[in-house]
Parts: structure tokens; sequence; C-alpha cells
């Protein structure tokens, strides 16, 4: 997820461009983008888990949970042990909501200023998480540090629209790509199991870091592949139903084939994740598609 905040980071600042932007547009513009999928999402869950709680490990109906999941604010979720919504990966939209209302509040300013601003605020949440350790969920959910993944972003999108990616010297691409890879290794290899640990968010955040000014300091050789585009487009709607999808397609194939032979495992879990790849493309093209040209009208 710190990967997906990078670039959601960098593509705010890169769309909006160097000057001021009309901030109700822009929110229009996200919450019609976003909000009615993961609601459809979050019912889904909720009447799953209301209708079938057996099926479910961390997902238990709670109208109150309901409630707060729909409108993104944080809570503490006793049956996932974390700061989750009813449907637990919408914990990143709770962010990305939070990243749209700051920047939104922010379109008065030129780019370079709003980036600064931003970098200031959620660096300076980001030390009073550290030092006062907020127990309850709004305090803590805001005082992480994953908002600086989008600072991360926001820098790199400001040094795209300025041209500075563009003109890196193979010395410093090829020590961005060294840094990449140090970083995914010590990112892993110190993880504490907590999506807030400190050494692993650091060595993560520098591999996405590193990946997109790589990417896009290379966009020209970067070959262009129709497919990677389709699924670029549709990976709204992969992210949000693939929990329903691959565990479905994994349930059955490993009742179908058994859990003893990790051949066979492997095989049932590698199936799922494609086919929960396509059930999330079909739901692009049936669902998402067309409900974003109807509600184009009204951003």
């Amino acid at each position: 997820m710190i990967l997906f905040f990078v670039v959601s980071g960098f593509i705010m600042v890169a769309v909006t461009g160097d000057g001021r932007f009309d901030a109700g547009k822009f929110m229009r513009r996200r919450i019609l983008r976003v909000v009615p999928l993961y609601w459809a999402a979050t019912a889904v869950a909720a009447l799953a888990a209301l209708l079938l709680p057996s099926v479910f490990k961390t997902t238990v109906f709670d109208g109150e949970q309901l409630i707060l999941s729909l409108f993104f604010i944080p809570f503490y979720n006793p049956a996932s042990h974390g700061f989750h919504p009813l449907y637990k990966l919408g914990w990143t939209l709770n962010y990305e909501m939070f990243f749209y209302i700051c920047f939104a509040a922010l379109a008065f300013l030129g780019a370079t200023s709003r980036v600064w601003v931003l970098t200031i605020a959620y660096v300076a949440l980001a030390i009073i998480g550290m030092v006062f350790r907020p127990t309850d969920a709004i305090p803590a959910f805001y005082t992480s540090f994953m908002p600086l993944a989008f600072v991360a972003g926001a820098w790199l999108g400001l040094a795209y629209i300025r041209g500075w990616l563009s003109v890196l010297r193979v010395e410093v691409l090829f020590l961005l790509g060294l840094v990449g890879v140090f970083g995914l290794f010590e990112g892993f290899y110190w993880d504490r199991g907590l999506v807030e640990d400190q050494s692993a968010f650091v060595g993560l955040l520098s591999f996405a870091a590193s990946t997109v000014a790589l990417l896009v300091a290379r966009e020209r050789q970067v070959p262009y592949l129709p497919t990677l585009e389709r699924l670029g487009d549709a990976s709204y709607s992969i992210y949000l139903v693939h929990m329903f999808s691959v565990a479905a397609i994994a349930g059955v194939l490993l009742r179908m084939m058994g859990t003893d032979d990790p051949v066979l495992i492997f095989a049932a879990e590698l199936a799922a994740i494609f086919g929960g790849v396509f059930v999330g493309y079909l739901i692009y093209r049936a669902i998402e598609k067309p409900l974003i040209g109807r509600l184009r009208r009204y951003a």
C-alpha cells in the first residue's frame, strides 16, 4: 500500500499542475470515482457477514461500524485487531479521502507551496504520533507514518512537472535502483508484522519512491503494452473485489484438489490471483466503466 500512496501523491500533483485549481471540481471527481463502488463493495461485505457469518474470519456485521465505514471515519475493529473499516481493505481509502481533503484545501496555492505545506503538516503529524503515541482511533490513524508516503509521491510529482526527473544522469538512476533494491530487502527483512513498523516503512517507502522515479524518468523507454493499460484502468475494481474473488476461487480449488501437495497449493493460489484479476476486470467493464460514464455529468 505504500507504493499505492506514493503513486497517489504523484498523480495528484501531476494532474493539477503548477498553479491553482478548482477544489470543488477536484473533490467531486474524486468522490464520484471512489465512493460509489466502495459503498457497493462495503454493502456486499456487510450483507454477506450478516447472512453468512461463519464464512468470515475478520469481518463481523455491526451497524455502527457500517456507518463509520461508509463515511471514511477510522475506528478500532476488534474483529480484525486494527483500525480497519467493516470491509477491511477500506483503510487505504480512509487515508485517500484524507489526502483528497487536505490537497483540495490547498487549491489556492501553487504546486510548490502545496507540497511544502503538506510536507510540514504530515511530518508534524508523524512526530506527534511518535512522541505522544495516541491510542484513540482517529488521532492514532492520522498520526501514523503512512501519510509520509503520499508526501514522497507529491515531491516526485513536483519534480515531474518541473522536468527534473527527465534529466537525471545514468549514475543517479543506477543509484536509485540500488536504493530501491536495498529498501525492498530492508522493508521485508526488518518487518515486525505491524503496518506502521518504522524500519519496514522506511525500506518500503525507499523502494516505492525509487521505483516511481525510475519509471517516470525513463517513461519513453518503457514499452507501451495495451493489456497493462487496460488493467491499469480496471485497477480500482480489481483492488476492491480481490478479497472476494481470490478467496472464493482459492477456497473452491483447494477444496477440490486438497491441501496436502504444496505444488497443487501453489497452483491453486496462482490461479486464484489471475482469476481475481479477471473478475475485477469484468466488474470494471460491466459496472465501474458504465457507472463512471453516467456520473461524469456531475463532475
